[in-house]
């Protein structure tokens, strides 16, 4: 009876390693580890481009379907930027809508808040729908800095995406080669924790959401996914603590590939996941 037992217990125990082998093998929800870095990167898009065309249009230069309501001098600037027929895309073709710029501004830098919520593209609202606060400088002739806070960014819902999110940083170099067209400047993401890129502590801090972005470039002709650059995002999920390195490659097909991670995304490694700027 004895060896009976120890044979029941010792198969119960043989069953619950295989399940637990079982679903270790199961894919986790890409969705909610690559949603950090869609935000991060769909605000970003929207940023340089309504940025670099208000500065030229409050600058009087030609600026493509950009009006400005309420000139520099006269306390709170306004410019309204048309997207649709004859303008140039932001994210890519049947874009339509009016985005708001306000703020104040002199040729030396400006301070802007902009709201996407009246655009779309193929008839979907963006992700991000605004950006409550940023920073726009002049570097020289052909370029601009632009900084903004993750508490600043604003997706889909009203709120707030820092929820759950450390508080961090981003900046965008704009190189604006030159003309004040919007659709052939290269751009230049970085910011967030930069200690996740090199990897040192691979532990979530109090359950927070942590994202590193190093030197994702937008070419022209492409503003579906970066074509260089990396990026680690580490988040508490539901299966627990997780980890992603995310690198960016020259095919403008709106994907980003998994480099490398940690639990539970290990089943991710050498994937594909697309970046959706666009709500569903």
């Amino acid at each position: 009876m004895a060896l009976d037992r120890s044979r029941t217990q010792l198969g119960s125990r043989w069953s619950l390693l295989l399940l637990a082998g079982a679903v270790g093998c199961v894919k986790p929800d890409a969705a909610e580890i690559v949603r950090p870095l869609e935000t991060t990167l769909g605000a970003a898009v929207p940023a340089a481009y309504l940025a670099a065309v208000s500065m030229a249009a409050l600058d009087g230069r030609s600026s493509p379907c950009a009006r400005v309501v309420t000139p520099a001098g006269s306390g709170t600037i306004r410019v309204d930027v048309s997207l649709g027929p004859g303008c140039p895309p932001m994210f890519g073709a049947d874009e339509h809508g009016t985005v708001v710029v306000t703020g104040t501004w002199t040729p030396q830098g400006a301070t802007f808040l902009m709201d996407f919520t009246d655009v779309t593209s193929g008839g979907r609202p963006m992700v991000v729908v605004g950006i409550a606060t940023m920073t726009v400088v002049p570097r020289d002739a052909t370029h601009l800095v632009i900084a903004f806070g993750e508490e600043d960014v604003r997706v889909g819902t009203g709120t707030a995406t820092s929820a759950g999110v450390k508080q961090v940083a981003w900046v965008v170099n704009v190189d604006t080669a030159g003309t004040d067209d919007p659709s052939d400047d290269t751009l230049a993401i970085s910011g967030g924790d930069q200690v996740l890129l090199a990897a040192v502590d691979p532990t979530p801090q109090g359950g927070l959401t942590q994202v590193a972005v190093g030197n994702a470039v937008f070419k022209p002709g492409c503003r579906r996914n970066p074509s260089s650059g990396m990026a680690v995002v580490q988040r508490a999920s539901t299966s627990g603590g997780g980890w992603v390195l995310f690198g960016f490659h020259a095919a403008c097909d709106g994907t980003t590939d998994v480099f490398a991670a940690l639990a539970p995304y290990e089943p991710l490694i050498s994937d594909s996941l697309p970046l959706a700027f666009l709500q569903k």
